[in-house]
């Protein structure tokens, strides 16, 4: 075995793991910066699928081992079969880094020399980042552009959005890369622009926020989850809501989190005859998760009750958590694949949920992740919704990553995003995608403020990943241009 393939196997894996240290809960940005110039390097070095393979294993091995909380918890699923399924899932997104990897060790001679390099890895990290994000439904988490926040590449999301600042941070790792490659100083120029700039842009960055705010109601019930589908237990948590998640009139909009009424749209009305009436006399809209029921199967819906109009079905499933894939092979082999809202379909209401002045997107669960998805149901939008039950992952770092998702969001489109859970983390997220308000992990209780919403249109609104494809073309252009001379 070579030195440098010893070299990979020992340290490209921990180079991947410090990529999550960039993320929620820790967010030292720096780290991802650190994590890609270690890939780079290490690819330059050894342009295999085995290294960024293993480079994947340490990032998402430590970075999404929480999935494991769910089959273990809540599915029934033993140690050993958990760790085994995990490992399967780390695998098929460490395969993605691999492909990176592999991409780059077949173009590297037609464009030789440090630019080229630089140009080609991040092109190739950033295509298979697209991909993984795509690819059988995608799985756009722990994308580099999302340890942006609070760092200096924050100016660059309300233009590029977070593929296009993944972009731009791999482009400083090359910098820095091909500095130390050649010996010269020219290159590490493009490292110290790119970061100054970012936070010249965000010293412009002012949303378009209105005046006059909202007084908003984020309710945080902490339902148990083994508790919540079972009908013995379905009048106590109608109660809990009842007495405690209903504040004052003064409060004109009140959230409630994700499936947070374990019935049918239809048995809202019928449990609770008098809530909508309720609702309307004092003013107020209630916004709750339920299920909607369309030709004999369920949706996870959204619905508006009192003042506010408006039904939303999340469209974005959770293969294995909602829907299982070729259910006639998995259903009933293990009790994971058998969860209570694991037949969940597709609904067909997409529109916004509204209440006076308020246009509201609304997002559920993991769709927060999803950028196209938030671009186009917010670009009428001057509020974002997004409502979860992050039940699933127990105390993992998964829910902190969520809400740093939910803080992109908000940063590229520039309006305020509310976000209400089951059991945390439950934020009030501006439109500079700073959290003003914010319940603990596990408390249960009601988070109310003042929320202003915002007609911002940013650049990255408008023109979503069109610069940044623009970027690539303009790369396999010059790789194509390389190539003739090669040739020649």
């Amino acid at each position: 075995m070579s030195l440098a393939l010893r070299f990979n196997w020992i340290f490209a894996p921990a180079a991947g793991a410090l990529g999550t240290l960039s993320f929620a809960p820790f967010e030292y940005w720096p780290f991802a910066t650190l994590s890609l110039i270690l890939w780079m390097w290490l690819t330059i070095q050894s342009p295999r699928f085995l290294t960024g393979f293993l480079f994947g294993v340490g990032l998402f091995g430590s970075g999404v081992s929480w999935i494991s909380v769910s089959m273990i918890d809540h599915g029934g699923t033993s140690w050993p079969l958990a760790l085994l399924m995990t490992s399967i899932f780390v695998a098929g997104l460490a395969a993605f880094p691999g492909l990176a990897s592999l991409f780059f060790g077949s173009l590297r001679r037609r464009w030789q020399g440090p630019v080229g390099e630089i140009m080609l890895l991040t092109a190739s990290w950033v295509t298979m980042e697209v991909l993984r994000s795509w690819f059988l439904t995608g799985f756009p988490w722990l994308l580099i552009g999302y340890s942006a926040l609070d760092s200096p590449f924050e100016g660059y999301l309300s233009w590029f959005g977070a593929f296009g600042v993944t972009a731009l941070i791999a482009l400083t790792a090359g910098g820095i890369v091909a500095g130390l490659r050649s010996g010269t100083w020219q290159p590490a120029l493009l490292s110290i622009f790119i970061p100054l700039f970012g936070i010249f842009l965000d010293s412009q960055f002012t949303p378009k926020t209105f005046a006059q705010g909202t007084k908003v109601g984020l309710w945080q019930p902490v339902i148990d989850q083994s508790k919540k589908w079972k009908i013995e237990h379905q009048k106590e948590i109608i109660a809990t809501h009842m007495t405690q998640g209903l504040p004052s009139s003064d409060v004109q909009l009140i959230i409630w989190p994700e499936t947070a009424l374990p019935m049918t749209e239809l048995d809202v009305y019928k449990v609770l005859p008098d809530l909508d009436t309720h609702l309307t006399a004092s003013k107020q809209t209630l916004i709750t998760g339920a299920l909607g029921k369309e030709a004999g199967r369920y949706t996870n819906r959204l619905i508006a009750l009192g003042l506010g109009n408006g039904t939303y079905d999340k469209t974005r499933l959770v293969p294995f958590g909602e829907y299982v894939p070729l259910e006639a092979l998995f259903r009933g082999l293990i009790t994971f694949f058998d969860l209570p809202m694991s037949t969940i379909v597709r609904g067909s209401r997409r529109g916004l949920l509204t209440h006076n002045e308020l246009a509201i997107a609304p997002l559920i669960c993991y769709e927060i992740a999803y950028t196209k998805l938030a671009r186009s149901q917010s670009s009428e939008a001057n509020l974002i919704l997004t409502v979860s039950n992050d039940t699933w992952f127990g105390n993992s770092i998964g829910p902190s990553q969520h809400l740093q998702i939910a803080r992109i969001r908000a940063r590229e489109l520039g309006k305020p995003v509310i976000r209400a859970t089951n059991d945390g983390l439950t934020a009030f997220i501006d439109a500079r995608g700073k959290i003003t308000e914010q319940l603990p992990r596990f408390q249960r209780g009601l988070l109310i403020a003042n929320v202003f919403p915002a007609n911002t249109v940013t650049p990255y609104s408008k023109a979503g990943e069109g610069p940044l494809i623009i970027l690539l073309i303009i790369i396999l252009a010059l790789t194509r241009k390389n190539t003739a001379t090669l040739h020649q």
